[in-house]
């Protein structure tokens, strides 16, 4: 959002200073007027799918040029880092954590489902975590 012109603001006062008082609708016009006066702003956001994996942060850059093309001054106007993303099983690897702290053989408490027989099996030793795979803790009672 545009911050406010001198100008804006004084309409705005004026609009108050004419009604007076604190009225809504009074408040409402003049935000509303503002609104209409201003020049659409384009908004960027980074399409991290669009880049390779390695890329971890993108600069927006304005670069002014000669009439010959060279460029004479560059500004950064912007930069984003690229989000971080959780790993798809990182609550049940806490949780799985958590049951390694308090006994050798966490795996035991947990399972991974199956989708060649379409049926949770338990786990023989520690998960692997592998991204397309389910697990789930089920607790020391099963």
């Amino acid at each position: 959002m545009s911050l406010l012109t001198e100008k804006q603001i004084d309409e705005i006062c004026n609009t108050f200073l004419i009604n007076r008082d604190t009225n809504i609708v009074a408040i409402k016009a003049a935000v509303e007027k503002w609104n209409e006066e201003q020049i659409p702003s384009t908004q960027f956001e980074p399409d991290w799918d669009k880049t390779s994996s390695n890329a971890t942060r993108v600069y927006l850059d304005a670069v002014w040029f000669n009439s010959e093309m060279k460029e004479i001054d560059r500004t950064t106007i912007c930069c984003w880092d690229r989000p971080i993303t959780p790993h798809p099983h990182a609550e049940i690897m806490m949780k799985y954590a958590e049951v390694a702290a308090r006994r050798v053989d966490p795996w035991v408490e947990f399972e991974r489902f199956s989708h060649c027989d379409m049926e949770w099996d338990g786990l023989p030793y520690h998960p692997d975590w592998t991204q397309g795979q389910t697990y789930r803790h089920i607790g020391e009672a099963k």
